[in-house]
């Protein structure tokens, strides 16, 4: 078997393709792999459908995967057929799209390395082209993606934002519950960005009037959004919310203490840490501290009664003893708890739909922190744009079977 036939069976090239000449040429950064691509003679070619004779050729090259530590180039002179209204077009080529200056292989193994956790800028110096080269790349898929790919129906919407920049900058992201995947972004955190969200959604083919569930925190604007533009859908406000806004009103009691007694200094995560997750140490201290301090003994013991009967609530469904602890939480006379029981009777449409659902907001939380890693690991985004595309390549669910030939 000869190099040619060696590389033809190597790039998976099938007739009437074939490699015609290798050359090792020194290259700026070393030796370069030229492969030259050619078709048999007399081939013909589909355009739009339709057989034709070749009627010219254009000139073209690609960059492909290195082969062994060589840079490695393709050229080919690519057909031009003349179709049957007169005009002159040039043939696809199977190891590329049109109008790329890349191989599919080439790629999809640069994307593959950006999905694995590279940034844009690591996977172009490792395979020695520019981050806007990777850029591109990425970009295309995503496009392609977003307009192929027709969202199904989402019945368990969550919402959530996250910053962008350092200041008030914001995404609102929508997630589909259900089927793990972000399907709607848009740049800030008030009703015309759930709107936008929402609207980007649709244009993908997913209908807001099938949403039967929609989870988010208590956001006064989230909250506006829902009502005005998911009528059809069931407000959630899951438990980690409402207990961290529990925890709050706890912390909001130590301070006020802490003013006046030192002893209390250093003291913030006794108070907010699950008892049964303390040593025995910080159990004995947290204890001493309880008795010497009242108003933040109280403000714990009322917390963790607070753990102890929403979790009887997920298990029963009853709201009884939910509704208890806010008449005894309310006679404690401390204003953070006060104000705390004022949020619950104000949200409890959202919490009581909670127990009938269990719905919960865990999914939105965990695409938050993995947007913000993709933040980390790109040291920030300069262009929203190119933020959202990033989110989408990895969050948007998207089918990246990357093709390495055509047909």
């Amino acid at each position: 078997m000869d190099q040619n036939m060696l590389f033809t069976i190597a790039l998976g090239l099938q007739s009437p393709w074939r490699i015609g000449k290798v050359e090792l040429q020194e290259g700026a950064a070393g030796k370069e792999l030229h492969l030259t691509v050619e078709h048999s003679k007399g081939a013909k070619f589909i355009y739009a459908g339709d057989e034709y004779s070749v009627y010219d050729h254009q000139g073209r090259t690609w960059r492909h995967l290195n082969f062994f530590e060589h840079v490695c180039y393709l050229h080919a002179r690519v057909p031009r057929v003349k179709t049957k209204n007169g005009n002159v077009k040039l043939v696809e080529v199977p190891w590329s799209k049109p109008d790329s200056s890349f191989t599919l292989l080439f790629e999809a193994y640069a994307a593959l390395l950006v999905k694995e956790g590279m940034s844009l800028s690591s996977a172009g110096r490792y395979v020695q082209e520019s981050f806007k080269v990777l850029q591109r790349i990425v970009k295309s898929l995503v496009s392609e993606a977003l307009i192929d790919q027709s969202l199904e129906d989402v019945k368990e919407l969550a919402v959530d934002e996250t910053s962008t920049k350092k200041g008030h900058n914001y995404f609102t992201i929508l997630s589909d519950r259900k089927r793990k995947k972000v399907v709607g972004i848009a740049e800030g955190k008030g009703q015309e960005s759930v709107k936008e969200a929402l609207e980007e959604m649709e244009y993908r083919g997913a209908d807001r009037s099938k949403v039967r569930c929609v989870t988010m925190d208590m956001s006064s604007s989230y909250i506006g959004a829902a009502r005005k533009y998911l009528s059809k859908a069931d407000i959630v406000f899951d438990r980690y919310h409402i207990s961290a806004q529990l925890n709050k009103a706890v912390d909001e009691v130590r301070r006020a203490d802490q003013r006046n007694f030192h002893e209390l200094t250093k003291s913030r995560y006794l108070w907010l840490k699950n008892n049964k997750n303390l040593s025995i140490k910080n159990k004995d201290r947290l204890s001493y501290l309880s008795q010497m301090y009242p108003n933040i003994g109280t403000a714990y013991r009322l917390k963790e009664v607070f753990r102890e009967v929403m979790d009887e609530a997920v298990n029963s469904h009853l709201l009884k003893g939910i509704k208890a602890w806010m008449k005894i939480a309310t006679k404690a006379e401390l204003q953070p708890i006060q104000k705390f029981v004022t949020m619950l009777e104000k949200h409890w449409y959202g919490i009581k739909t909670y127990f009938k659902r269990l719905a919960t907001n865990a999914y939105a939380e965990r695409v938050n922190l993995k947007i913000q890693e993709i933040k980390r690991i790109a040291k920030g985004y300069r262009n929203n744009d190119n933020y959202k595309m990033m989110i989408y390549f990895h969050l948007g669910g998207l089918d990246m079977e990357l093709p390495t030939t055509k047909g």
